[in-house]
């Protein structure tokens, strides 16, 4: 795996496999597969990278816009999500955490089904032309973490 200590290793442009739990917290096992494309830039000058990711999954001219901004002083990053399949859904915090080892992870909270769940972003970087994301929800039942959402990163260099 290579060592990564911060998000520069996004900026371009990827090819992106998503597998998504058909239900969250249910003891599901049936994923649903869907490719969507990105593209990061940096801005701020470094202090943060946007990107947009288009997908047909959700229907024609999905979009989904991600901002990650650093602090400087601590390293810490928070993470910042809107979408085209919910235009009431302003852009708003969802994570925050940082890279260890090259290993990212992040941690905040998130609504679903009208209750406030655990949510954890987990980054690694296993290749120079790949990158590995993935999201889980603690279950308060199980007392552990569920992976329902992986993404696969594949470089579309030019």
């Amino acid at each position: 795996m290579i060592n990564i200590q911060n998000f520069d290793f996004l900026i371009g442009k990827w090819k992106v496999l998503n597998k998504r739990l058909k239900e969250r917290l249910t003891n599901c096992d049936e994923w649903i597969e869907f490719h969507a494309e990105m593209e990061t830039k940096s801005i701020l000058n470094g202090l943060a990278l946007m990107d947009e990711m288009k997908s047909a999954h959700y229907g024609d001219n999905f979009v989904g816009l991600s901002i990650r901004m650093i602090n400087p002083e601590t390293n810490i990053w928070t993470i910042y999500w809107a979408d085209t399949s919910n235009p009431e859904n302003y852009l708003k915090e969802q994570v925050t955490g940082e890279f260890k080892d090259g290993f990212g992870a992040f941690f905040g909270k998130e609504l679903y089904k009208d209750k406030e769940v655990k949510l954890r972003f987990i980054w690694r970087k296993p290749a120079t032309d790949t990158a590995l994301w993935e999201q889980a929800y603690y279950d308060e039942k199980n007392k552990e973490w569920e992976t329902n959402w992986t993404m696969l990163f594949t470089s579309m260099k030019e």
